[in-house]
């Protein structure tokens, strides 16, 4: 696993206190419920060397609300994986999404050494986000 010797962190933000749609990463989509068609994805990853579900149980109290965002949450897991360079953002409410599409985006962040968001069609679509650690420290 790994790319370029480099060790890669997927975290899957599965928050419950959505305002329009609570619970919405629990609800259920083709026989699965949202967040496990993250999981299975990364699963398949040929980079991704471990894989985070965070919940609303898994993470202090401010990394739950409205106000928290995605940049925190993963600053937060990247804390108790030191080893990790790269990190990988995988929302569940993107459940279309595929490994070879996580595989492409790693392998353009390892390209130009920073990060990248998934494209389609050749534009953006935020199914999968790839940062650096230090990336995301500054930023």
């Amino acid at each position: 696993m790994a790319i370029n010797g480099q060790i890669v962190l997927a975290v899957i933000p599965a928050r419950s206190g959505s305002k329009r749609c609570p619970g919405k990463n629990f609800l259920p989509f083709r026989g699965k419920v949202l967040w496990e068609w993250s999981w299975a994805a990364a699963e398949g990853s040929r980079y991704i060397d471990s894989i985070v579900l965070s919940q609303d149980s898994d993470r202090p109290a401010v990394l739950c609300t409205d106000e928290a965002t995605c940049e925190d949450v993963l600053r937060h897991h990247l804390a108790d994986f030191p080893e990790a360079r790269w990190v990988v953002l995988l929302q569940p409410t993107s459940p279309l999404r595929t490994s070879d599409d996580i595989d492409k985006t790693i392998e353009k962040a390892a390209l130009n050494g920073f990060g990248a968001i998934s494209t389609y069609h050749y534009k953006t679509n935020g199914a999968v986000y790839v940062a650096t650690r230090e990336w995301l420290a500054e930023h």
